[in-house]
């Protein structure tokens, strides 16, 4: 009879305690500020929250950024690198997501020697930080994938996850979680 009383006990602290859920903080959308740059020995300061990342920007490379990319000056030419984007839960490419890779490596393939392409994961605010920096990661890879298959030598590509810390949306719809399932890429040296 004590065992059952014992039982009887856990299995209501488990029922009534449940499984703990994320809480999921509301804050103000991100900016990225980018300051005009006058050569290649300047830094661009990439104001992603709390953080203190300085990135060498190539001979005056990156113009300016968009909200679906970024512009860089290639060989004297200004080119529009654009994000990839993903669907839910997903780290495949799909047909159009091909050829943006596509277009992206035929742009990057003027870079000069010496830069690195950084590809940055990204993923929505579903699942646990563990699951979305692996899922990130796994969409930085396969972009990276791309871009070797199309050319871009892999010592010359380096991916990183940033998993959902560094999203550009964040209203609670689907919409906004659409525009946090990408990869970015940057030139840095």
């Amino acid at each position: 009879m004590k065992k059952l009383s014992i039982y009887t006990f856990l299995v209501a602290t488990v029922l009534f305690t449940g499984c703990g859920q994320k809480e999921v903080q509301v804050s103000e959308p991100q900016t990225q500020a980018v300051a005009p740059v006058k050569s290649s020995s300047e830094t661009v300061l990439n104001n992603v929250e709390n953080s203190n990342i300085q990135e060498k920007v190539i001979n005056d490379a990156l113009v300016e950024s968009s909200e679906n990319g970024y512009y860089y000056t290639i060989n004297g030419k200004k080119e529009f690198i654009e994000n990839v984007y993903f669907a839910f839960d997903k780290y495949d490419l799909s047909d159009s997501s091909k050829s943006i890779v596509r277009a992206n490596a035929s742009k990057l393939s003027g870079i000069q020697a010496g830069t690195t392409i950084k590809v940055e994961g990204n993923s929505d605010e579903w699942g646990t930080d563990e699951y979305n920096y692996a899922l990130a990661l796994k969409r930085a890879k396969v972009v990276k994938d791309g871009l070797v298959m199309n050319g871009i030598d892999s010592s010359a590509i380096k991916v990183v996850s940033f998993g959902e810390s560094n999203p550009t949306c964040n209203e609670k719809n689907s919409a906004c979680w659409q525009t946090n399932r990408r990869t970015e890429h940057k030139l840095v040296k």
